[in-house]
């Protein structure tokens, strides 16, 4: 059976290409991480609605890697179902770490021995010009019609869910210099980094230490803290009860929250692309990991 996504027209602003088009004969796959989050559940299933709007003659089906359902297994039978032998998965991922590097292709390979079919993986949204474009948006959105402040009366903490893969820290840290640096609202404004789990600094570790700078540097009256995230759930709400308690420990600061990404246009876009990437490497096996670079597209 179909999960049967709907094809409802293009939003207004959206110019389709060429270069989002897939062949017929190609499933889209789209994987979510899953959640018992409705509203981010609902997220996760635009964004492979909105796939499913640009590339309107491709057979398109979400699954997810846990929680609940549709599975990947059902995601695949789904597009077998609709006549696709070859399938490229786009996983909504951010980094490279364990679900990228083995919960995913495990699930991919399982399904794929199954039904006898191919199956490739795309690599995570990690440096996508799309996901830069769009954490300055919701950064510049957030301090929209706020008092200004200087640079050394403003900071900004940057916050990521946060893995155990070694590479974690490294890979946010290039991910906010390139969304950053060029940015003129942002410019010499203390920067920083925080986990809500699993990796160093933690969040509320990271929060001490904007509200409590060392000796030498001046306190900050605002504090731009800004989840890299794509879609409601556990990790945001976590973030926000933690900014409750900032506001009360450290009441003279601002605590300001930048939105998470969310079911943007730019989301869709950016894992069309990294599916793209996929049919120009012209791989002829059955599963391969994801691309390890996380450069722009």
């Amino acid at each position: 059976m179909t999960l049967g996504l709907s094809r409802r027209p293009p939003l207004e602003g959206f110019c389709r290409t060429e270069t989002t088009r897939f062949s017929s004969a190609t499933g889209l796959l789209v994987v979510g991480h899953g959640t018992a989050d409705p509203v981010g559940a609902a997220e996760t299933a635009a964004v492979a609605a909105l796939i499913a709007e640009q590339s309107p003659q491709t057979p398109v089906e979400l699954g997810y890697l846990e929680v609940i359902e549709p599975s990947i297994e059902m995601a695949v039978d789904c597009l077998v179902d609709r006549g696709c032998r070859d399938i490229v998965a786009l996983p909504i991922l951010l980094f490279s770490a364990g679900h990228a590097k083995r919960d995913v292709p495990g699930a991919l390979a399982a399904a794929a021995s199954r039904r006898g079919l191919r199956v490739r993986q795309a690599a995570p949204l990690g440096l996508h010009t799309h996901l830069i474009e769009l954490a300055r948006r919701r950064f510049l959105e957030a301090v929209a019609n706020r008092p200004a402040y200087g640079p050394d009366e403003e900071a900004i903490l940057v916050v990521g869910r946060g893995s155990s893969d070694p590479t974690a820290v490294t890979q946010l840290s290039r991910f906010v210099e390139a969304v950053y640096d060029p940015l003129a609202r942002a410019a010499g404004r203390q920067r920083s980094l925080g986990f809500v789990a699993a990796a160093r600094p933690t969040l509320p570790e990271a929060i001490e230490a904007c509200g409590r700078p060392s000796a030498g540097r001046p306190a900050v009256k605002r504090v731009v803290v800004h989840p890299h995230l794509l879609f409601h759930g556990h990790v945001e709400t976590q973030v926000s009860n933690r900014l409750t308690e900032a506001r009360a420990a450290f009441p003279s600061i601002e605590w300001l929250q930048v939105e998470r990404l969310g079911a943007a246009q730019e989301v869709a876009t950016a894992l069309l692309d990294r599916g793209r990437e996929v049919l120009q490497a012209g791989r002829n096996c059955g599963i391969y990991p994801p691309v390890p670079s996380l450069g722009p597209k």
